[in-house]
């Protein structure tokens, strides 16, 4: 019987988090650019060099 209740109370649990959010995070926000994680469309610079001694 007790069972029953911890499947029932993890059901519940699980639509109450899933119901918080009816719409995709990805839908309201705008569609990402190169721009926006790589500023004017410079070249990415290499990274440094290693450390020396390693």
């Amino acid at each position: 019987m007790k069972k029953i209740y911890v499947i029932i109370f993890t059901v519940f649990l699980n639509m109450a988090f899933h119901s918080c959010t009816p719409q995709g995070i990805s839908d309201n926000a705008p569609a990402a650019t190169e721009e926006d994680c790589c500023g004017d469309g410079s070249p990415i610079p290499p990274p440094p060099p290693p450390p020396p001694g390693g």
